[in-house]
């Protein structure tokens, strides 16, 4: 019998082989992945995004989660839809309240474990299918190497790698914007229809995945429509037309993936009517800046987009944009107060990826400087068709870095610079190119011997997704430096269980989460923890906030922030660290900690009862802000207090602390004295609207 691969079938076909090579990096990339995630529990955002998937895939509804464009959920929603049990869609009051009844449905009705493995592999597979067109891309448009150095950067980059599992849309998005400007470098240069199809799939698939792929998508389509006009130098009219319409094209396809993926419906609910858990109206009068507000109304009188996406794009804008009021942001061990630092997430990237990655990158942008230098005169190893490629990658990179530093928010930390993360993997796969003089062939050896030293120095961490770089002083240290998502995000739950489950906590002992924790899964788990300080808005016992037992401490507690002494904690011991979660065990007597909680219990009681007692509300939040005065949300809860009992001095006098705290620049400032003014010149309160407070999205 004849071979079917011989020898002699990989030598007279180097392709083949350099085919299969790719296929084998791109499961290599699995594996890693799932070697340094196989520990984690469901990271807290997940369960609201796999639920409402199902229910997308299950009924054509789009009402929950309208926060995060579908694609990546609906992809998920589909793969696991008919192992759910789902409960009659409903009419929800506000986020949370959303969050808690589908974290109900995955812990209470489902088998969350099972959902777990199920929703790993499907979004496994969903990025495998992404990677496998970046990488033939790649390889097409630059050649094997640079196609095989990029691939195995992405693979052994540990946030990217980490979030392989994940159903979260920031690894998605990453890729997709990755896609978009490969293909956009193509069809500057060629012009040609496939092209035009494969942007447009692209840029819709960016789209539908996060909102936050508008602004790299501007760019490069900015730097497109450039191209597209190049012909009018030479007045050739009807070159520029036809580009022109090429570009068109493309946006139609574009948007019409973006309503495909919430099934070509408007409205978002199969009733026909906006049912989401806050109206688009709200949530567009939620947004401070007029010309934010202005700008969606726009798009929603356009028709041009499904309203869903249009509700997600407005707290997109409130939540990234805008802030969320009492914003601080810990940069280098200095805490920054109000707007973020605007090379906090720069900084991010450079002690998150790893050292050795970092000089990889290094030496794929010296050869493309080096390059540049040679091609202005007349030489270089670069095409202009792959010179104009790597200028659409690079715009990527530059417009997310700058859609960043225009925010004020620095919470999600490498989630939300991972497009940036993406964009320096393809830029570093310029290193294959590498000319060392005397070397030769061996200059391929450095970039692949730093690869190596990346998997030695890296493959020991257990959770990669919490993995920072020696310049911090490591993943055990970097809480020191750094407290964002990409510290911890709820994924170490199943060691916190299996820890109480071991030591076998007595009834009567308290346990305190001090981290965020779902309840539903704490619930399930059949593990009491929060008891003991409120158990609700109409406990008002235990002010002083005396409790022994255990506490479950995220780790960036142990180091001061304004209004917060670490010392406060001496009078705990630590019995176990889990990575970024401390378990610890003593008695506190913490007046901060009772209030910290009643605040909680009042903005929950508050987003569940249509018609709240404004009278119980004062007297809670008046006890709250006398502990802790410096939380603007908190004061403005009061003087919404004060506002439906028409006591005019203190509505206006909790609105002004509620100011005095705020930054200078704080886009919510505005609304704040918008109502101090309005309240200061009316007779009459009772037509005077509540202020929404800035920490609610």
């Amino acid at each position: 019998m004849q071979k079917v691969f011989s020898r002699q079938t990989f030598t007279s076909n180097p392709r083949l082989w350099q085919g299969l090579t790719l296929l084998g990096v791109l499961l290599f990339t699995i594996w890693r992945s799932s070697y340094g995630t196989r520990l984690d529990s469901f990271a807290n955002d997940e369960p609201f995004h796999i639920i409402s998937g199902a229910y997308y895939a299950e009924t054509g509804d789009y009402r929950l989660n309208p926060e995060h464009p579908p694609l990546s959920k609906l992809w998920v929603g589909h793969w696991i839809k008919n192992d759910m049990e789902l409960r009659p869609l409903e009419v929800l009051n506000d986020k949370e309240h959303e969050r808690h009844w589908l974290q109900e449905i995955m812990y209470y009705e489902n088998d969350d474990i099972g959902i777990q493995r199920k929703s790993r592999a499907a979004m496994y597979a969903f990025h495998f299918i992404l990677g496998l067109c970046i990488a033939g891309l790649l390889w097409r448009f630059f050649g094997f190497q640079w196609a095989l150095i990029s691939m195995l950067w992405l693979a052994l980059e540990p946030s990217i790698s980490s979030h392989q599992p994940l159903v979260l849309t920031d690894l998605p998005l990453s890729l997709t914007l990755v896609l978009s400007a490969l293909t956009a470098g193509k069809l500057a240069m060629t012009w040609k229809w496939e092209w035009v199809v494969a942007f447009g799939l692209a840029v819709g698939s960016a789209m539908a995945v996060k909102h936050s792929a508008l602004p790299a998508i501007a760019g490069i389509g900015l730097l497109l429509l450039g191209f597209a006009l190049i012909p009018l130098v030479k007045k050739s009219w009807k070159e520029a037309g036809s580009r022109l319409v090429r570009i068109l094209g493309a946006s139609i396809i574009g948007l019409g993936v973006l309503w495909a993926a919430y099934g070509f419906s408007y409205e978002g609910s199969i009733e026909g009517k906006d049912q989401f858990n806050r109206s688009l109206e709200l949530k567009i009068s939620d947004l401070n800046k007029p010309i934010y507000r202005n700008l969606v109304t726009f798009m929603d009188n356009s028709r041009l987009f499904p309203k869903a996406y249009l509700w997600g794009f407005a707290d997109t804008i409130r939540a990234g944009m805008e802030g969320r009021g009492d914003d601080e942001h810990k940069f280098f061990g200095e805490v920054v107060m109000g707007r973020a630092p605007y090379l906090y997430f720069p900084a991010v990237l450079l002690v998150r990826i790893p050292l050795a990655l970092q000089l990889v990158l290094l030496l794929g942008l010296g050869v493309l400087i080096y390059c540049a230098i040679k091609a202005r005169k007349g030489e270089g190893s670069f095409t202009k068709e792959q010179w104009v490629i790597i200028a659409f990658v690079g715009t990527l990179v530059i417009m997310h870095v700058l859609a960043l530093a225009s925010g004020r928010t620095s919470y999600g930390g490498v989630r939300h610079a991972m497009p940036i993360t993406a964009g320096l993997g393809i830029l570093a796969g310029a290193s294959a190119f590498l000319g060392l003089p005397r070397l030769g062939i061996r200059n391929r050896l450095i970039p692949y011997g730093l690869l190596l030293i990346t998997f030695v120095m890296t493959v020991t961490e257990k959770r990669i997704y919490e993995y920072h770089n020696e310049i911090v002083g490591g993943t055990e240290n970097a809480y020191k430096f750094f407290a964002n998502e990409g510290l911890y995000l709820g994924q170490r739950f199943y060691e916190i269980r299996d820890f109480f489950d071991g030591i076998h906590v007595d009834s009567t002992e308290n346990i305190q989460s001090w981290s965020w924790l779902m309840k539903e899964e704490v619930n399930a788990s059949k593990l009491d923890v929060e008891r003991g300080i409120v158990k609700d808005i109409f406990d008002d016992s235990n002010s002083e906030g005396k409790v022994k037992g255990y506490f479950i401490i995220e780790s960036w507690l142990y180091h001061p922030w304004p209004n917060w002494d670490p010392a406060r904690l001496d009078a705990l011991k630590t019995v176990k660290r889990l990575g970024n979660i401390s378990i610890a065990y003593g008695e506190l007597a913490d007046p901060e900690n009772w209030a910290f909680s009643m605040s909680g219990k009042v903005f929950e009681y508050l987003a569940e009862t249509r018609e709240p007692d404004w009278d119980l509300v004062r007297r809670r939040m008046e006890k709250v802000v006398e502990i802790m005065p410096w939380r603007s949300s908190d004061n403005t809860v009061l003087g919404n207090a004060y506002l439906r009992l028409n006591q005019k001095e203190n509505a206006l006098a909790a609105y002004t602390r509620a100011s005095e705290n705020l930054a200078s620049d704080d886009p919510y400032q505005e609304l704040l004295k918008n109502q101090i003014e309005t309240i200061r010149n009316a007779t009459e309160l009772s037509d005077i609207k509540t202020l929404r407070p800035a920490v609610l999205e």
